[in-house]
């Protein structure tokens, strides 16, 4: 009996040197739940809106499925990541301050902050950038926190936040270019990786420039609702194309300076300079 009392006496006192030790080592070798991360109360993945306001401007994000959008369409992936790497930094924020002395200088105060509401419950103030990082502050709280090599600065402008990618295709997967420019018009197709038009084959420097412009078209600018004056309300050229699984048709309106460009899977308008709207102005 008494080996038996033993032995329990000897299983306790390694539980409990097992649970001083955990303690004292333990939790230093394993990294603790940083408190900016359980006031933030929300993970990455669960984020499927944010809101940014600031002295009356404006600006709302949605996830649709994977993507996301703003007012209906695709925004810019790196914009977007940019926000999400202050929000949701990989090393923890740091508390910088704990009163309001210096609120105002840091960006955090009520007049200078970006208001952010993600899902439109949990909300976070964006200050200035130093050489640093980015100020953070919850409402409410007097805490600064700053996130470690941020230099986020969000702007209120659409054509900043949408994605100016008018294509990106594989171009050696084009099929064929309907180009018309009234009364002209030409109808370019792939066969035997050669382009022909007709029975007549095509030489490469006639229809490159444009095959190659295609296969990533970008805009200096995304039109967000009312389009510029100063363009032509009939279309200089259009252009459709078609490419294994997909299909496209844009029309290009002459300005002054550049050309509107309408992609009408979406009416998505662009601006690009006249420079590149020639590669498919003279096909």
């Amino acid at each position: 009996m008494e080996k038996i009392n033993f032995k329990i006496l000897f299983v306790i006192i390694l539980i409990f040197g097992a649970i001083l030790g955990w303690r004292d080592f333990g939790e230093k070798i394993l990294p603790k739940k940083s408190s900016y991360f359980q006031k933030l109360g929300i993970k990455k993945e669960q984020v499927r809106t944010i809101s940014l306001s600031q002295q009356g401007k404006n600006l709302e994000l949605k996830k649709e499925g994977e993507i996301w959008k703003i007012k209906g369409k695709k925004a810019k992936e790196t914009e977007v990541n940019e926000l999400f790497g202050v929000l949701f930094p990989q090393n923890p924020p740091q508390i910088v301050a704990k009163t309001s002395s210096r609120h105002s200088q840091m960006g955090v105060d009520e007049n200078g902050a970006t208001k952010i509401k993600i899902n439109g419950e949990k909300e976070i103030w964006l200050g200035k950038s130093n050489g640093g990082g980015n100020y953070l502050r919850f409402p409410g709280s007097d805490e600064v926190w700053l996130v470690a090599g941020s230099w986020f600065s969000p702007s209120f402008d659409f054509s900043n936040w949408v994605d100016k990618t008018i294509i990106s295709l594989d171009s050696q997967k084009l099929k064929k270019i309907d180009w018309r420019s009234p009364p002209r018009a030409r109808l370019y197709q792939k066969k035997e990786n050669s382009w022909w038009e007709g029975e007549k084959k095509v030489e490469d420097k006639v229809i490159e420039p444009a095959v190659s412009e295609l296969s990533l078209l970008n805009a200096d600018e995304a039109l967000e609702d009312q389009w510029p004056t100063g363009y032509s309300s009939v279309p200089k050229a259009t252009l459709e194309i078609e490419w294994e699984g997909g299909s496209e048709k844009l029309e290009f309106f002459a300005g002054k300076d550049k050309y509107l460009v309408k992609r009408n899977s979406d009416g998505q308008g662009f601006l690009i300079s006249s420079q590149v709207a020639q590669k498919f102005l003279n096909l």
